[in-house]
């Protein structure tokens, strides 16, 4: 296997797709506590099955209801990581909006500053002031 770098690579990402037991209730969720703007899904997806598109920075975070999903139990499950423009200020509005943090907001045993807390399906979603990855 060669060692030059690839002259094709992956430049960022597009979407994450997760699941939900409820469309409606993450909507609540994801729309107006962590205030996620709301995208219009294209008729040929749309008509498929039940789903709700967000914009989350560059990217898109498509949920798509499953009634049967269940997430893993345990301290360290997948999840989406944010980060914010001004992350005192977030956390403050989030908690103003509903949210209720598992975590925080504070630092983690690595010194980094985040808020932890869960959708009504049980996924996971960590804000945190952590920069991004230039």
């Amino acid at each position: 296997m060669s060692q030059d770098a690839p002259t094709a690579h992956i430049v960022g990402a597009q979407h994450f797709a997760i699941c939900t037991h409820d469309v409606d209730e993450a909507r609540r969720f994801y729309g107006e506590i962590l205030a996620l703007q709301e995208l219009e899904r294209p008729p040929e997806i749309a008509k498929h099955f039940r789903s709700a598109w967000f914009r989350i920075g560059t990217a898109e975070l498509h949920i798509v209801e499953n009634k049967d999903f269940r997430p893993l139990d345990s301290p360290l499950s997948p999840h989406l990581a944010v980060t914010t423009s001004d992350f005192a200020q977030f956390a403050a509005d989030v908690e103003a909006r509903g949210g209720r943090f598992h975590f925080g907001p504070g630092a983690g045993p690595d010194g980094v500053v985040r808020a932890v807390l869960t959708d009504a399906t049980g996924n996971t979603v960590e804000i945190t002031e952590a920069p991004l990855a230039d």
